[in-house]
């Protein structure tokens, strides 16, 4: 007698060869390439934007906020839950310690996110957009920004080294 399972059982006895498995890497992949990608590529257009001078620094800060606030944090997040499914369906589990440790970086990379670039992005905002009166607040916040953004950056590559070295204690 053969039993079924339908989709959910199809999804826990996913190997690496299934095609489950492999969609949601590739979900996985992506999201992240895109979240965090794409957050990286913020701190090259925040330079470039602040060399060109004030309406470019205010016209990337706008396109920039539309593509965080839609895409690169919903892609973030779901590189995050992918990567749950991943281990879930797939041959790894949260026993493992590259697993636990994956966590890490990216809990620390939402907390930099949303505890100190976004709050200091903003600040820079409304600074840039006050014009020449607070122009050394912006400087000081455009420094704070490129630290952070910095920091973000070091943080995912780090997430991305535990995922290939796949270290163990």
């Amino acid at each position: 007698m053969v039993m079924t399972l339908g989709i959910s059982g199809s999804l826990l006895g996913a190997g690496v060869d299934s095609g489950w498995y492999q969609a949601v890497l590739v979900v996985h992949l992506a999201s992240a390439v895109v979240g965090f990608g794409g957050s990286a590529v913020g701190t090259v257009m925040l330079r470039r934007a602040w060399t060109e001078g004030p309406d470019a620094a205010a016209a990337v800060r706008r396109s920039f906020e539309f593509a965080s606030n839609r895409l690169i944090d919903i892609a973030a997040y779901l590189a995050g839950i992918a990567g749950v499914v991943a281990v879930i369906i797939g041959p790894w589990n949260f026993q493992q310690d590259w697993v636990t440790i994956a966590f890490v970086p990216y809990f620390a990379w939402l907390a930099i996110a949303h505890g100190a670039l976004r709050p200091t992005a903003a600040k820079l905002a409304a600074a840039l957009d006050d014009g020449p009166q607070r122009a050394g607040d912006a400087e000081r916040l455009r420094r704070r920004a490129e630290l952070w953004s910095a920091v973000s950056n070091l943080v995912i590559v780090a997430a991305i080294v535990v995922m290939v070295v796949k270290p163990s204690w």
